[in-house]
């Protein structure tokens, strides 16, 4: 049986692009959501921020996830 391997990028970075309410998935298949210097200084806004943020992340990695296995094994 095989196993497999669940990786976790977390990046937090200043940047000049205009507050996003929601997390949009980029050119380069992740997502990411852009939010206030008041919500990146308070640990609770920001926490909900990346929650946020990570919820559609996972959901794409999942939906990839059984996409593939569902490729690989045989209809009974």
């Amino acid at each position: 049986m095989k196993n497999f391997r669940i990786r976790v990028n977390v990046e937090i970075e200043e940047c000049e692009q205009t507050e996003l309410s929601n997390p949009v998935i980029g050119e380069d298949g992740r997502f990411a959501m852009t939010i206030s210097e008041q919500e990146a200084t308070s640990i609770d806004m920001c926490e909900n921020a990346l929650l946020r943020t990570c919820h559609p992340a996972i959901r794409e990695a999942i939906r990839r996830h059984f996409t593939e296995i569902s490729k690989k094994t045989p209809l009974e």
